[in-house]
């Protein structure tokens, strides 16, 4: 095993206790996590941690912020938000297979890592509008019956100012971090990353109030999620506009 990947693994164990001691996630959270980080940086290079560690810590704490306001209005995650093995598949299965394809040396390294963080930028894009919208008013708009309305948070397909903003901070950051340390070697890959996942991340949440959404569960509007995400942002690659 070279340096580099037993530094990805090591890098790995690090995050997947870093989850335990902060009570982010489960004990069976936490190893499916290792699982999706080992794949990603032997796969990918360990630059791959970088966006995988904001997506996974920083969605621990947008979940803990104003965890009191939420609670009063019934807007907290089951098991006040500690993540187990199926919210960790639904997110992250699809940027994992990126990361065994590029290990088994199966598609270019360069779409792989593309595809890896338009779908973590996708992921903190709807963590980040979920876990802050909330705090930024008592209504959301959504589509109902066939016209926009103003309705209570948590209503499926509900988008707000605050959250809309804040998915778009949080998948430039994920785009960012995935380029700073190379993962993606130019500006262009990381702005379509971050555009792709972005979009993907608002159909996603109009998506949730249809009854289309709603036979995809929430889980599996997570995975359609990541599938959206990966797409745009390989199409824009193959348009040469992430080159």
């Amino acid at each position: 095993m070279g340096g580099q990947a037993l530094l990805g693994l090591v890098l790995s164990a690090a995050g997947a206790l870093l989850v335990l001691a902060t009570r982010q996630g489960s004990r069976a959270g936490a190893a499916a996590g290792f699982v999706v980080a080992a794949l990603a940086t032997t796969g990918l290079g360990v630059a791959a941690i970088a966006p995988l560690a904001l997506f996974v810590l920083g969605s621990g704490a947008l979940t803990r912020a104003g965890r009191a306001a939420k609670e009063r209005r019934g807007l907290i995650e089951a098991d006040r938000g500690r993540r187990g093995p199926r919210h960790v598949a639904a997110k992250l299965a699809l940027p994992a297979l990126c990361g065994l394809l590029g290990l088994l040396r199966a598609a270019p390294a360069e779409w792989l890592a593309l595809a890896y963080t338009a779908m973590l930028c996708g992921a903190f894009a709807d963590t980040a509008a979920t876990e802050t919208g909330p705090l930024g008013g008592n209504t959301v708009l959504a589509i109902s019956h066939g016209r926009l309305e103003r309705l209570p948070h948590g209503t499926p397909g509900g988008v707000s100012g605050l959250g809309l903003a804040a998915g778009a901070a949080g998948a430039a950051a994920v785009a960012l971090t995935a380029w700073l340390p190379g993962l993606l070697p130019s500006g262009r890959g990381a702005a379509a990353a971050a555009t792709a996942g972005y979009g993907a991340s608002v159909v996603e949440s109009l998506l949730a109030g249809t009854a289309l959404g709603a036979r995809l569960g929430h889980h599996g509007r997570n995975a359609a999620l990541s599938a959206l995400s990966a797409g745009g942002a390989l199409a824009a690659r193959a348009l040469g506009w992430a080159g």
